[in-house]
């Protein structure tokens, strides 16, 4: 799952960042900004989960059960 989600991720982050650079009438729409912010702040929430502080805990709960 943790693969998926990364790739996925990934993917939006590509998506989004070229949207912003081949659609120049992004650049003009603040509801555009509104709308990639959230999305953005969604992934970092998503990265840090599986990425971040449940990762160690999930190793370490490995490492306690051994």
């Amino acid at each position: 799952m943790k693969i998926a989600v990364g790739i996925a991720i990934l993917l939006a982050f590509l998506f989004i960042n070229g949207a912003v650079i081949f659609i120049p009438e992004l650049s003009d729409n603040s509801l555009a900004h509104l709308l990639i912010g959230e999305v953005m702040g969604a992934l970092i929430t998503l990265v840090s989960f599986y990425y971040g502080s449940s990762k160690s805990s999930q190793d370490k709960d490995k490492k306690v059960i051994k």
